[in-house]
């Protein structure tokens, strides 16, 4: 316990990212906290206590950790002379000081969130179409309108720092460092490719460092240490961690930032192993702080040894959310319910390990609304039964503080559709699915809709190997 906060930090986990040697005090909001090498600032304010993150960018609704991917701007935080950090991605450094965006007064107290109760008369672009005339009155009106925007603060007097550009080129550029990733670069040296393995989390691995594929947790750390052992070392794979492709230009030029340097890398193939992203449902109250996705609550778990919080309900419509319902038990979480959207759900060895436990699993049930408590955290929800397409029952509410939801997913291919795919719905995945890949890239693992970790990287493999094929 650190004043009134409680500490959520677990013992030592299997795999975890952290260095428990080296502790690393920093502030946020002016109060001072600590967390460990292996952090970010997210993980070690959870580890804290500190749900509270941020506010919305328009009506200042309160926002903590949604995906702990850098999936979304709820945990955009101001550095000195930096706006907009996303805490669930910064590694946390010593002396930080950070503070939330987006508020007026205090962070908790926001006075400014009156904004929130003229929404009705203040839909998306109003400002546009309410404030033009008459002629120059936008000069007016902009200056107030960008000062309650949720943005950070930029410090024009901020030392510009050292940048610099290199050049690169390979055989064949693998996008991501998961099952898939690591597979298909495994795959392509062995075909005598080089390769250039780009990963944007600060250790290979992708979902293997946190998702559960098996009822005892067992198979994930054992696939990634076989994975990662073949390219680690290897002859003609060359890695990048921390690394982000941010698009993909004419001839396969790919843009790789990493710390304060740009590699501008031409490769002759590219294979997408990006993964996917899990996404959220609909019902009142989906965006309070303790409303998170399945795959960030793991996140906490297995990367950063935080109990993401006390009693649990768990939403889902696969097998993965029962996985997540395995590993908060395993964190010491209770699991009040499982809600399973599908009418009747297919059994997998998760979910018949789950009903091992005692947990109750309410098929063809939702969230209908949450609701905060007066500390701005998930004090509770109410559930429905679906009753129709698009229709349910409010029922029972249930007391707690942490709600995931393991629901679905879209596939993270922004950089197969900037060099030419599409995204179409599939009815058979029930989700949209890369297709019309143009010549020279390669789709593999939940990006090209496998899901399945042997089938993922059996993809992945298969397009290791097309793509050193193709790049002769």
């Amino acid at each position: 316990m650190t004043g009134d906060r409680v500490m959520e930090r677990l013992p030592p986990q299997p795999g975890e990212w952290l260095d428990r040697e080296r502790e690393i005090a920093f502030a946020f909001e002016g109060r001072r906290h600590s967390g460990f090498a292996g952090d970010t600032i997210a993980s070690a304010l959870a580890a804290d206590g500190v749900s509270l993150l941020s506010r919305s960018f328009k009506y200042r609704r309160p926002r903590g950790a949604l995906t702990m991917a850098g999936q979304d701007a709820n945990t955009l935080v101001q550095l000195p002379g930096e706006p907009n950090v996303l805490a669930d991605m910064r590694g946390l450094e010593p002396g930080m000081a950070v503070l939330g965006q987006n508020y007026d007064g205090s962070l908790a107290a926001d006075w400014g969130r009156w904004v929130e109760w003229l929404g009705r008369f203040m839909p998306v672009g109003f400002y546009y179409k309410a404030f033009y005339k008459p002629f120059g009155a936008w000069r007016t009106w902009e200056p107030l309108i960008r000062r309650k925007a949720g943005l950070g603060t930029v410090d024009t007097a901020a030392p510009h720092g050292y940048h610099d550009k290199a050049y690169g080129f390979c055989d064949v550029a693998v996008i991501g460092g998961g099952p898939a990733g690591l597979a298909a670069a495994a795959q392509a040296a062995e075909a005598g490719a080089e390769i250039l393995l780009v990963e944007e989390g600060a250790r290979l691995g992708g979902s293997l460092t946190y998702a559960r594929f098996d009822p005892e947790g067992a198979r994930a750390a054992e696939m990634a240490a076989s994975l990662i052992g073949a390219v680690e070392g290897t002859d003609g794979i060359a890695i990048m961690t921390d690394a982000v492709c941010n698009g993909w230009f004419a001839d396969h030029f790919l843009p790789v930032i990493r710390g304060t340097r740009l590699h501008k890398i031409r490769a002759k193939q590219v294979v997408v192993a990006t993964g996917s992203m899990e996404q959220p449902i609909v019902f009142r109250g989906n965006d309070v702080p303790g409303v998170m996705m399945g795959s960030a609550a793991q996140r906490l778990i297995r990367r950063h040894a935080v109990r993401p919080g006390r009693r649990a309900v768990v939403a889902t419509a696969n097998g993965d959310g029962y996985g997540v319902a395995l590993d908060l038990l395993d964190a010491g979480v209770a699991v009040l319910a499982v809600l399973d959207l599908r009418e009747d759900p297919t059994a997998c060895p998760r979910s018949e390990a789950l009903r091992g436990t005692g947990v109750p699993v309410l098929a063809n049930h939702t969230p209908w609304e949450a609701w905060a408590g007066p500390d701005h955290r998930l004090a509770g929800i109410r559930i429905s039964e679906i009753t129709g397409q698009g229709a349910a029952r409010p029922g029972e509410r249930i007391l707690c503080d942490l709600l995931c939801v393991s629901v679905g997913y879209t596939p993270a291919a922004h950089i197969a559709c900037h060099a030419g795919a599409m995204l179409r719905y599939d009815p058979d995945l029930g989700m949209l699915a890369l297709a019309d890949c143009p010549e020279g890239i390669h789709p593999a693992g939940s990006a090209a809709g496998g899901f399945d970790l042997d089938a993922a990287i059996a993809q992945g493999r298969m397009a290791g190997w097309n793509a050193a094929r193709a790049a002769g």
